[in-house]
């Protein structure tokens, strides 16, 4: 039928739908964030199969392993959409916090951001907490932090660029007795390009092997690629 399909038969493409329809609203409820958007998320992806066949492309050998993987690829898309509102911007990392009362923060300090900055080293969230929270300029900062200017503009971009790598590992379900644990600790530098080159290669050679990490590693990249700026670091971090 994909063969069909690939031809111009709609009346093919259509018993693959309904053949397909259950097992992919499966899929897309277990993946969303917001169940309500399974039935669109589905919608999209058979859309999206129908497009890639009709142009020659698409599965060629599993039309569900395709389509189910289209399914979680559009359902990851739309969470990260939804989410927008933690996603960190190289200038402002963080502009969705609201500093009116202490509900706002204790409302804030339990989102996945506040987690990761929690888990930064003191001076980076100092320095965050100054420049981006409060509003300080450099000079300022560098007073309340005994830094000189290009001090706290040197500290600033490693505490962003330490804060999208923690933001990104947050992402990662812990499993602390899995035996990927090794790896999966480290995926959120890997994907900021912040590890060296022995241990990139280690675990690329793991995601090679393992369908699951690599399904996780390519969530954290899409994650990434959502943020406005992706500035690298220019020292790697030792895994």
């Amino acid at each position: 039928m994909v063969d069909l399909v690939r031809q111009g038969d709609l009346a093919a493409f259509s018993e693959l739908y309904r053949s397909h329809l259950t097992v992919a609203g499966y899929v897309a409820r277990a993946e969303m964030d917001n169940s309500s958007d399974a039935e669109d998320v589905v919608a999209e992806a058979f859309a999206s199969v129908l497009e890639a066949l009709l142009a020659g492309k698409g599965p060629r050998e599993s039309f569900q392993a395709y389509l189910t993987t289209t399914v979680r690829r559009m359902a990851h898309r739309r969470n990260i959409r939804s989410r927008r509102t933690a996603t960190l911007g190289y200038g402002s990392v963080m502009d969705a916090l609201v500093l009116d009362e202490n509900s706002t923060i204790k409302a804030f300090e339990a989102t996945i951001l506040m987690r990761a900055f929690r888990s930064l080293p003191v001076r980076w969230q100092a320095v965050l907490w100054c420049v981006e929270v409060e509003g300080l300029k450099p000079a300022a900062t560098g007073r309340v932090m005994e830094l000189s200017p290009n001090g706290v503009s040197s500290l600033l971009i490693r505490a962003r660029e330490g804060l999208r790598q923690a933001y990104l590992q947050e992402h990662v379900g812990r499993t602390p007795d899995s035996p990927c644990t090794d790896f999966s600790r480290h995926f959120g530098k890997f994907v900021r390009d912040a590890v060296r080159k022995a241990a990139r290669q280690r675990i690329a050679h793991h995601l090679a092997g393992c369908p699951r990490c690599a399904d996780a590693v390519a969530y954290l990249k899409e994650i990434d690629e959502a943020m406005t700026e992706r500035p690298r670091s220019d020292a790697a971090s030792v895994t």
